[in-house]
């Protein structure tokens, strides 16, 4: 009977760990990432600061996520989830306070230096640590859920910061929001203090979505040393490919909405499809991280690399008519379930090519290779309607590198295939 209730204790407590990070993306992700475009045009207006200039704030955040995610393995080895976790919210309430009280160009650009440090310690890439810690099955479902609460915190974002950012009559109103954003974040931080756990006592506990038997996806594997990773041919090739699909995504996510403006369609109709779209991406995450437990990492990806292609013709095709209309709608929908690639599948891809062994290090190097696409994506698609025009070689350029992607995607998934099998059979014979 003890032993039982004990065994419920810890089942318990794993889910104590899978909200607090829940919470966790919610406020680091949902309230100082999602919600900081909310603050560029208050900003600029009210201390005269070119939009150009201020959107490098941007490039250097993503600058500085990865340089530190390249350290990420390491770090964590070393001190932790939970110190990296509690330096991370540190780290956001530095940004959020120094913004607060920026009155010059270059104290934002420090701010965001803060602002990408603090997300590589309590994002996408701490969340899939988290994960791989402490669900021993479903790991793809438990990440897709915790990741949803992006999109649910940001929707929270644009009701409660949007009216006292542009409260009628204090130009300087984003300042009182980055305040209250600051204490909502000590506050997440002295839960995370509290409650937060490295590990599982005995690394048993573990989260089961289901009991029925089957083939298990969702477990990981034994892995492969990082020391032989970098001999493989498909390991560079992998990180060209995250690379690849983070600009793609990100460039494309940049310029859809003022591809639109452009082409003459109304304001209020590109602002529905941005709502039914944040919506949709909530439960984008989470299907998708369901279906790889379900359907496995190949049917899964294929899925959200149809759904880019859709997204893309979709922005070629659109136009300021009725029919037009329709496309961009079924347009909208298709790119939330393709942004995974960029969230939930990122950390699945390291699990299901390299494994647990050093899985820190290798999420840590896809998360890299990912956020320096997103530095150069936006980016680059305004520079091609700066010299064209228009974006449509930009959607031309995005949609062959995720032709490549797809293509190369399906060599390194079976390459990694044989190797894990290779791996796992030296292990069997071990033992």
């Amino acid at each position: 009977m003890e032993e039982q209730n004990a065994k419920r204790i810890k089942f318990s407590y794993t889910w104590v760990i899978v909200g607090l990070s829940f919470l966790i993306i919610a406020t680091s992700l949902g309230l100082c990432s999602s919600g900081r475009n909310l603050y560029l045009t208050a900003i600029t207006d009210a201390l005269h600061i070119p939009r150009g200039a201020f959107s490098l704030t941007n490039t250097i955040r993503f600058f500085t996520t990865t340089v530190v995610n390249l350290f990420f393995g390491k770090l964590v080895s070393q001190f932790g989830t939970k110190k990296l976790i509690c330096a991370g919210f540190v780290s956001l309430i530095c940004f959020a306070l120094i913004n607060s009280f920026a009155e010059h160009l270059f104290v934002f650009y420090i701010g965001s230096i803060f602002l990408g440090v603090g997300i590589s310690w309590t994002g996408t890439t701490m969340v899939s640590a988290i994960v791989n810690r402490w669900c021993k099955s479903n790991k793809g479902t438990v990440t897709g859920a915790i990741l949803a609460a992006n999109g649910i915190g940001g929707a929270i974002a644009v009701q409660i910061i949007s009216p006292i950012i542009f409260e009628e009559g204090k130009p300087f109103g984003y300042r009182t929001s980055y305040r209250m954003v600051a204490v909502v974040l000590a506050v997440v931080l002295l839960l995370v203090i509290l409650l937060f756990r490295d590990r599982p006592k005995g690394d048993t506990s573990e989260v089961t979505v289901t009991k029925k038997k089957r083939k298990a996806r969702g477990t990981g594997w034994v892995g492969m040393d990082y020391s032989a990773a970098v001999r493989k041919p498909y390991f560079y090739i992998a990180i060209l490919c995250m690379f690849f699909t983070g600009m793609a995504l990100q460039g494309l996510g940049g310029i859809s909405f003022p591809h639109m403006y452009d082409i003459g369609i109304d304001v209020a109709f590109v602002a529905n499809i941005s709502s039914i779209s944040s919506i949709l991406l909530t439960v984008s995450k989470f299907s998708t991280g369901f279906m790889y437990d379900k359907l496995g990492m190949r049917l899964s990806m294929n899925i959200c690399f149809f759904c880019a292609f859709i997204s893309i013709t979709g922005l070629i095709l659109i136009t300021d008519t009725p029919a037009g209309h329709v496309i961009a709608f079924v347009r909208g929908i298709f790119s939330s379930f393709a942004l995974p690639l960029e969230t939930v599948m990122l950390p699945l891809f390291a699990m299901e090519l390299f494994g647990n062994k050093e899985y820190e290090k290798f999420v840590g190097v896809f998360a890299s290779a990912s956020t320096a696409g997103f530095a150069i994506g936006s980016p680059f698609g305004n520079v091609c309607h700066d010299i064209f025009g228009s974006y449509n070689l930009a959607f031309v350029i995005f949609g062959a590198m995720l032709i490549f992607v797809t293509v190369a995607m399906q060599y390194v998934l079976s390459a990694a295939r044989r190797d894990r099998m290779i791996i796992e059979t030296s292990s069997i014979d071990r033992e």
